[in-house]
């Protein structure tokens, strides 16, 4: 490779200014208009492939990249040019990110991407333009309007639609003033009544305008303003429109200035679609310059946001339909679909009710074919007349063929119900009836007078038998009365549980008094010869001198131990009192106060020993003797005391204070005396259980005996009911019992005449009717032939006949008059058929004629519609377009997007394929990453604004890389550069990145005063 060869490539902007040592590394530098763009270092040492990059970059780069200043460092670039070097050494090299931008590349393709490539062909044909001629052709303009499918699909099926001058009345050819080519938007003022942000309100564009600023500051409605005011819309907010004169603008128009204000006026905008982006002008009265200013100027990031992020490859589809075909293609291309499956079902439903009217048809015609053999109704109906007047027929009678009959059905149906009732009931004639009457009615008098004498006969037996039935009664109380009276014990029966339980209290009473007594220790006064009361008095007394004396004696020895020698009187009371200890232990045999062994001889001993030495000792002793004594003598009186008064206070809960007044050893007698009365008493009750116990036994109760003497004391309140009058008793049973003999004699006597009368009531009823029951059963033959009797009378209403007419010969005549009836009504409903029959077919015949034009304009209307369906399917019509615009498509995005690992793109089977460099492998645009894809919806973009030839010189970016990666926008923001300094455009760039913001500064600060930064904020209230 020479210097020749890459002197030969280089653009006019391009110039090398110096070489390496060896000649093949070469310095250039990018101008436009003498102001430095961007540095290149280009590596010729093209045989050469072991590339130190850290090396390289420090020996050939650093010192010149540190001795350049401000944004230049951003725009320095080092392309190697190899031919063979290894994929994978190529992408480390392009990912690097020190000092410059880093290609490698061979001799063409660094001629490729030197060189800029204008648009080779004109603007696209517009698909939606073309479909809209075609609609409005088949009078289906309403496919591509607002109308709602409800209203639009019968109109048009009806012939009825409405042109393109009702939907929407409009000027009939393009305004020649708008008729010119914008080269630069050079100033936009929002007035007050144009949203709340941006605040601020005036702006002086350049070539190339940077709008920064974060989110809600208002960078989208600027850009929006600019939309509004040069298209009368916006593609984001559809028909959201700000007042007339909100928005203001100025243009360079072939170097000269032209004032634009945003109205909403139709033929303005469509006059600017039609010279601007070669839209069909027709009598169509809606405005569609926004999506064509979407689609070529305007790069709406709301499409290239779904692409960058949806892997679906259908939904891709989509997206990229709306950035390549215009929003309007999908939007239209939906209502076609609808209309079509609309319409079709109409279609079917007409076509359907075609098939059923030729079936009524058919069927009509069958029915025709059925009816040929009818008689004539009306001859049919005069001897319908002349039977009538022979059965003397007086109910409802039509007059003519045509009078309502189901009066006279009614009417027969009754008098036909009527006789088949008086056959029923088996009477041949009316005069039948009315003698069975008559015969009911005598039988019936006749007995009931038989009847009247039973009555009498019967109400005596009652009286007979009321009488003995009292007698039986009276026979029965006085046995129960004997049975007491030949037993006299048997009235003990009365009173025996009472007496039993009188006694049981009094042997508890007496057991209970003499237990407690046992259970006394009388044992120190049961011997005194004193009463109680002298008793205890004299005990009081002793107890009272004894108190007295014992407390002399404490007092006496108190006096004397205070007068010896405390010492010794405690030396006293020990000896004392373990002498007294001694006495009372048994088994001693150590001294209690220091535990020395010692025989209980020998403690004797001791303690005497002590004792005697001296008088005082002596003295205490027996004091202190005395006082044990009378101690004890008071606590025997105190025993006394409380024996005497516990066995007194006994006592007088039994006896009284009269039996009291003996001496207390004479109180056992008495006691012995209650005893020997404890054994008669339980003797006694004895006696009585036995005794109750027998009575039951025998069948005798209390119950019984009361409810006996209550009895007879209210039947015989004079005779009292005692052993003693046991003979009257028996007198009053004799009594009874000759009642009862007399009244059953006369009650068998009237048995007798009872007995003549029923065989006379038999003999009347001779087996037609029950015993038992015959006055039910001849008041209901009775009303069962007078409701046969009324069967005649009702007959009468609609025949005329005599009470000796014979009812079965009547029913043969009235059946053969509805025969000939039913003969009648056949045949005129035949004939009445075969009428609706022609009428069926001659309204079928008619509908199908009205449906014919229908189906005609329906069937023609799929036509048109399938048509575009199917001949501009939206795969078909995207094939289309990328076959017509991928070398220039490839061709931006391969220099947009970095590493260069893509050659080229292609459209086919409704998706799109990337191919790998070198390899030439597939890879689905589903499998490539979010930056990919991004940098593939601005090509698409960016190729179709290459394209317009007399459209806006003018491109409008919001946010269009927020979701790339930084090589892929350094790369994006190189190729706007070449965009900027090859094409006529004015590029309006909005962020809300700084970091984006900052990248775009640097790469087209280079252009000084033809680059204009506006940096918006919002006001903190």
């Amino acid at each position: 490779m020479t210097l020749e060869n890459i002197k030969e490539i280089l653009p006019s902007d391009f110039t090398i200014t110096s070489s390496s040592e060896t000649g093949k590394q070469l310095y250039l530098n990018q101008k436009y208009k003498d102001d430095m763009v961007a540095k290149y270092i280009f590596d010729i040492d093209y045989e050469n492939e072991d590339i130190n990059l850290n090396e390289f970059q420090e020996k050939y780069l650093s010192k010149d990249y540190f001795n350049s200043e401000g944004n230049l460092q951003w725009n320095y670039y080092l392309i190697f040019l190899r031919n063979g070097l290894p994929s994978a050494t190529k992408r480390d090299i392009e990912k690097d990110e020190t000092y410059a931008r880093k290609f490698v590349f061979t001799l063409d393709e660094l001629k490729d991407y030197l060189t800029y490539e204008k648009a080779s062909s004109a603007a696209e044909e517009n698909i939606v333009e073309k479909w809209k001629a075609q609609l409005t052709e088949a009078d289906l303009q309403e496919v591509f309007s607002n109308e709602n499918y409800v209203d639009a699909v019968p109109r048009y099926i009806d012939n009825k639609t409405k042109g393109v001058e009702v939907l929407q009345p409009v000027d009939s050819k393009p305004d020649e003033t708008q008729n010119f080519v914008l080269d630069e938007v050079s100033s936009l003022k929002l007035n007050d009544d144009y949203r709340d942000y941006p605040e601020k309100r005036n702006f002086e564009f350049s070539k190339v305008n940077l709008i920064s600023g974060p989110n809600g500051v208002g960078k989208t409605s600027l850009m929006e303003a600019i939309e509004l005011v040069i298209t009368g819309n916006n593609a984001r907010n559809e028909n959201d429109l700000p007042n007339p004169g909100a928005i203001v603008a100025k243009y360079d128009v072939d170097l000269d200035e032209k004032e634009d204000a945003f109205v909403n006026s139709i033929p303005k905008f469509k006059a600017r679609d039609y010279y601007w982006y070669n839209t069909r002008y027709s009598q169509r009265g809606s405005n569609t310059l926004h999506h064509s200013f979407n689609r070529y100027n305007f790069y709406n990031s709301d499409s290239a946001y779904h692409l960058s992020n949806n892997a679906s490859s259908n939904d891709l589809t989509t997206y990229l339909s709306a950035i390549a075909l215009g929003t309007e293609f999908g939007a239209i291309r939906d209502r076609v679909i609808k209309f079509r499956d609309r319409i079709s079902k109409k279609l079917d439903k007409f076509n359907d009710t075609t098939k059923r009217e030729e079936a009524i048809k058919a069927k009509a015609n069958d029915q025709k074919e059925r009816l040929k053999q009818i008689s004539d109704p009306e001859e049919v109906f005069q001897k319908f007349l002349t039977e009538v007047k022979q059965l003397k027929w007086k109910g409802f009678l039509p007059q003519t063929i045509n009078d309502e009959t189901k009066k006279f059905e009614e009417d027969y149906s009754v008098a036909f119900s009527l006789l088949n009732s008086i056959i029923h009931s088996k009477a041949v004639k009316e005069s039948d009836v009315l003698k069975r009457i008559s015969n009911l009615e005598t039988l019936k008098s006749q007995l009931k007078t038989l009847a009247v004498n039973k009555k009498e006969l019967n109400g005596k037996i009652k009286e007979y038998q009321k009488i003995v039935v009292e007698s039986e009664s009276t026979l029965t109380r006085i046995d129960n009365a004997l049975l007491y009276l030949k037993k006299p014990k048997s009235f003990r029966i009365a009173t025996i549980d009472e007496d039993i339980k009188t006694l049981e209290k009094k042997v508890n009473k007496i057991e209970t008094f003499l237990s407690e007594i046992e259970a006394l220790d009388i044992s120190k006064i049961s011997a005194n010869n004193s009463t109680f009361q002298e008793f205890n008095n004299t005990q009081d007394n002793l107890l009272t001198n004894k108190k007295n004396e014992l407390k002399r004696s404490r007092e006496q020895l108190q006096v004397l131990k205070n007068a010896l020698d405390k010492i010794n009187a405690l030396m006293i009371d020990i000896k004392y009192y373990g002498r007294e200890y001694i006495e009372a232990k048994e088994n001693l045999d150590a001294c209690p106060l220091c535990n020395t062994p010692h025989t209980k001889a020998e403690l004797e001993a001791k303690v005497h020993t002590q004792y005697n030495d001296k008088e005082s000792a002596k003295s205490i002793e027996i004091f202190n003797k005395n006082i044990s004594e009378l101690e004890k003598e008071i606590s025997e009186i105190n025993i006394k005391l409380e024996q005497s008064k516990s066995y007194e206070k006994l006592l007088k809960g039994y006896f009284t204070e009269e039996d009291l007044k003996v001496k207390i050893s004479e109180v056992q007698p008495l006691l012995d005396t209650e005893k020997s009365q404890l054994a008669i008493s339980k003797k006694e009750l004895d006696q009585l259980k036995n005794l109750s116990l027998d009575l039951r036994l025998e069948g005798y109760s209390l119950d019984d005996f009361l409810k006996l003497k209550n009895t007879l004391s209210s039947k015989y309140p004079t005779l009292e009911f005692k052993a003693e009058n046991k003979s009257k008793f028996e007198d009053l049973k004799n009594n009874a019992q000759k009642k009862i003999d007399t009244n059953r004699s006369e009650i068998e006597k009237v048995n007798e005449q009872l007995s003549k009368l029923d065989e006379a009531i038999r003999e009347l009823l001779d087996d037609n009717f029950s015993q038992d029951r015959y006055n039910e059963e001849i008041d209901f033959q009775i009303k069962e032939y007078q409701s046969y009797r009324e069967y005649f009378v009702k007959l009468r209403t609609y025949i005329d006949f005599t009470k000796d007419d014979f009812i079965i010969e009547m029913r043969h005549s009235l059946e053969s008059l509805n025969k000939t009836f039913s003969t009648f009504k056949e045949q005129k409903v035949k004939f009445e058929e075969l009428t609706l029959a022609n009428n069926l077919i001659k309204e079928a015949d008619s509908r199908i004629e009205k449906l014919k034009p229908k189906k005609a304009r329906a069937t023609s209307a799929l036509k048109v519609l399938n048509k575009i369906i199917l001949e501009d399917s939206e795969e078909k019509v995207l094939v289309d377009f990328f076959q017509k615009n991928e070398n220039e498509i490839s061709e931006i995005f391969t220099s947009i997007h970095a590493p260069k690992e893509f050659s080229r793109l292609s459209f086919s089977s409704n998706k799109i394929v990337l191919y790998k460099k070198d390899l030439e492998q597939e890879v689905p645009i589903s499998q490539i990453s979010t930056g990919q894809r991004s940098a593939l919806a601005l090509s698409i973009f960016l190729a179709l604004n290459k394209k317009l030839a007399k459209g806006p010189n003018l491109i409008i970016f919001d946010d269009p890389v927020t979701y790339t990666d930084d090589l892929n926008i350094l790369s994006f923001l190189d190729y706007l550069r070449s965009m900027v300094i090859n094409e006529s455009r004015q590029l309006i760039f909005a962020t809300a990145s700084n970091k984006i913001a900052r990248l775009f500064e640097k790469k087209f600060d280079f252009l000084k005063s033809d680059f204009q930064k506006f940096e918006l904020s919002r006001s903190i209230t």
